[in-house]
């Protein structure tokens, strides 16, 4: 039954109509990694892809996490679907967890197309790119601390896209700030575990890569802080929705 759940979330999480702007997304981002050389001049292909990787799929795994995992319980009150989603006879966690891997896969699976996407516009070859391999592990890991971050936003607050908007502008400012207050971003540890190459950038460009602070994380400290956040939130999430109860929305017309 957990198994058929997991994979009945995850074709929905892939309609057509809900992956296909993520695909435009994408390509997007190939149309800037064609033009960045244009923008900020002369530059190595690993710091050209170490720049556009920071600054579109590492933002994207936030975004994409904010709207999909959010729409697991959200959606269901709004539509008021969420009575018949809860009489089916499955304990609630392993209904909720089923939802929430499946959408984490799904915005990792996003964020991974478009390093895939900027490492073929920019290397031609992937294989030659050395920084794939720690990027696709980080955005795996940031995803489902994203997830679970958002996923116990939609439990605890009505509009929990707000917050979740909310956070992603704090996850593009925060690793920028002075001092260790770094510590606080997610988007930090997933740069402590790609350890991206760093060297003189144009303001503009490093704040939008989060490398104006002095982040000193390691991948050690970083693949154990995700992994921590992802488990202890999710954790609380699944007992929160064991526990208590979930009407759907009077005024969602």
């Amino acid at each position: 039954m957990g198994l058929y759940l997991f994979s009945h979330s995850l074709r929905e999480f892939l309609r057509f109509r809900r992956i296909f702007p993520w695909v435009i997304l994408c390509a997007l981002g190939v149309v800037v990694a064609i033009l960045w050389p244009y923008v900020v001049g002369a530059q190595t292909q690993a710091q050209q892809y170490a720049d556009l990787s920071s600054m579109l799929a590492f933002h994207l795994a936030p975004l994409a996490a904010a709207i999909i995992v959010t729409s697991i319980i959200g959606q269901e009150v709004e539509q008021k679907t969420i009575v018949y989603l809860l009489t089916r006879p499955i304990s609630r966690w392993k209904l909720l967890l089923s939802r929430y891997l499946a959408a984490c896969i799904v915005v990792a699976g996003i964020s991974i197309l478009c390093t895939l996407a900027l490492s073929i516009a920019i290397f031609h070859n992937p294989l030659r790119n050395e920084l794939l391999v720690p990027d696709f592990l980080a955005i795996l890991c940031g995803s489902f601390a994203y997830g679970s971050l958002f996923l116990m936003f939609s439990l605890l607050i009505v509009r929990s896209m707000i917050p979740c908007m909310l956070f992603f502008v704090w996850e593009v400012s925060i690793p920028n700030m002075p001092g260790d207050i770094y510590h606080l971003s997610i988007y930090s540890y997933m740069q402590g575990i790609a350890q991206h190459p760093v060297v003189d950038q144009q303001k503009g460009v490093a704040f939008l890569t989060g490398s104006m602070s002095n982040n000193l994380l390691t991948p050690s400290t970083s693949y154990a802080s995700l992994i921590g956040c992802a488990l202890v939130l999710g954790a609380l999430s699944l007992w929160w929705f064991s526990r208590f109860e979930y009407v759907p929305r009077e005024d969602a017309d």
